[in-house]
Formats: C-alpha cells, structure tokens, sequence
C-alpha cells in the first residue's frame, strides 16, 4: 500500500478477503483517496474509499465506491496500520508497517 500526500493511495494484494471478486487475491491492485477520521466518526481511524480495484469494483463503470479501513497503533514515528481477518476476537491481524 502507498499513500501519497495528496490524500490518493495505491495498493496491492489488499483488499483480499473479497467473495465477489475474480483473479488472484495477491495480485489484486486498488485505489482511491484516503483520510485520517476521527474515532467517534467512524469505524477505522484511517478510512480508505476504493474507485478501483481489479476483478472487483470500478466507480467509472459501477458508479458508487467500496469502502475500507485500517486501524493505528505504534507511534508517531514508527505508525502500524492493521485490520482483522475475519472475526476479531480472532486475534488475526494483516498488518502495515511503514517503510522509509
């Protein structure tokens, strides 16, 4: 996943877990904008809103956008975005870590 600056990002292999979608689920690619929300506005403090992404979803043909979020942890410094897999009393997790 790269998120630029200008609040767009990019992915690949995310989001996997998608039934409805074809082609390899680690080869899938993504984009969109993204945002930093408040905690009591939404779901995920980083909120992610999908134009594309292949096999799946396209908001020139589709109209609409597919919705998506990670969680934070770590620091300023050393950020960690995470999600659960499944059910989250689960305990897995995908993670992010940021690299320099």
């Amino acid at each position: 996943m790269t998120l630029s600056n200008d609040g767009t990002f990019t992915t690949l292999g995310w989001p996997a877990s998608l039934e409805e979608a074809t082609g390899d689920p680690q080869s899938r690619t993504g984009s969109g904008t993204w945002k930093l929300t408040p905690t009591d506005d939404s779901d995920w403090p980083v909120s992610f809103t999908f134009h594309k992404i292949s096999g799946y979803w396209d908001s020139a043909v589709n109209g609409g956008y597919y919705g998506d979020g990670l969680y934070v942890s770590g620091s300023r410094e050393n950020p960690h975005l995470y999600g659960y897999v499944g059910d989250p009393d689960s305990c897995d997790l995908d993670t992010f870590t940021r690299n320099h």
